[in-house]
């Protein structure tokens, strides 16, 4: 019986570990502290996978737009500037006609996709469509307006089929224009900011962070429209 409990002592303080430090980090991204550093090319394993999206991207109407690497442990990026696992970086690219945005996210090896189309509404209401083959999409909610689709293992190529299809579902809804963003990384930004507020504004959000980490598979490749939003 000892082993017993202290196995389920051991087991609560890491998951109230794992839980208090992914609430620290969606306060920090709330509060807009993470640490950012604007590129001037990419470099390492990144550039494999930048030069390949931007391939895809140009020969698809779109045009570079913005490189930069974040982090959200500003002290540890200090001590190791160059450590992957403390760096995210990111690469964006806007289509001037369609207004829409690729983003590209690599971190610690591995790199994900996000197809984003930002809309406006005539009363001023903003809301957005993301598509993205980022299989942690669903780890936190989305705030209202946030309209996400996930399907991990897609091609860009792909996915650029699944949000035209998305757009089209919001647009037939009508009231909704599309809006340009002069800056993608700049609305990445704030897009990020207010989805971090979202989650600290509901109650007992900071339990309720590994439930939704492990529910977050639900909404995995279920097309807006085929699911709630």
């Amino acid at each position: 019986m000892y082993w017993i409990a202290a196995g389920l002592i051991a087991a609560a303080f890491l998951l109230y570990f794992a839980a208090d430090s992914l609430a620290q980090a969606v306060l920090r991204l709330a509060r807009g502290e993470m640490l950012r550093e604007d590129l001037p090319a990419p470099t390492g394993t990144f550039k494999d996978e930048y030069d390949q999206t931007d391939l895809w991207a140009r020969n698809h109407g779109f045009h570079a737009a913005g490189l930069t690497r974040v982090s959200l442990f500003p002290d540890m990026a200090e001590l190791k500037p160059d450590h992957p696992a403390i760096w995210e970086h990111l690469a964006a690219w806007k289509n001037r006609r369609t207004k829409q945005m690729l983003v590209l996210q690599a971190h610690n090896g591995r790199a994900f996709h996000h197809l984003i189309t930002l809309y406006r509404s005539a009363s001023g209401e903003r809301a957005m469509v993301n598509t993205t083959d980022y299989p942690g999409e669903f780890s936190m909610p989305q705030p209202p307006g946030h309209h996400v689709q996930s399907f991990p293992g897609k091609s860009p190529g792909e996915l650029y089929e699944l949000h035209l299809r998305a757009e089209s579902w919001l647009e037939a809804g009508g009231g909704w224009q599309r809006e340009d963003a002069p800056l993608p990384l700049e609305e990445l930004d704030r897009l990020t900011r207010e989805r971090a507020r979202y989650v600290s504004s509901l109650p007992y959000w900071k339990p309720r962070l590994l439930v939704w980490s492990l529910l977050k598979g639900a909404a995995l490749n279920r097309p807006l429209g085929e699911r709630p939003t």
